[in-house]
């Protein structure tokens, strides 16, 4: 099975493809866009819908630029992990 995304405000193109699912007997389903720009996961993962979860990336990031992170090898990682 496929689908196929169309992004459009233009209710006369919407309904020309409402008419086409009709005629071709598909389902046809309508979202806001608005709904899933709130969601950068392709996937649309819900673990991306939580402001507080963002945040934390964000502030993840930020730490990351501001070199207030320490990065470890593998090796480092593992001594850190079974020690």
């Amino acid at each position: 099975m496929k689908a196929i995304e169309i992004q459009t405000d233009n209710e006369e193109i919407l309904g020309a493809f409402k008419n086409l699912a009709k005629a071709f007997k598909v389902d046809f389903h309508e979202k806001d866009v608005a709904e899933s720009v709130l969601n950068p996961s392709p996937s649309k993962d819900p673990y991306f819908e939580k402001p507080k979860n963002l945040a934390e990336i964000e502030a993840g990031m930020i730490d990351v630029k501001e070199g207030r992170v320490v990065k470890l090898d593998r090796k480092e990682r593992k001594k850190l992990l079974h020690s």
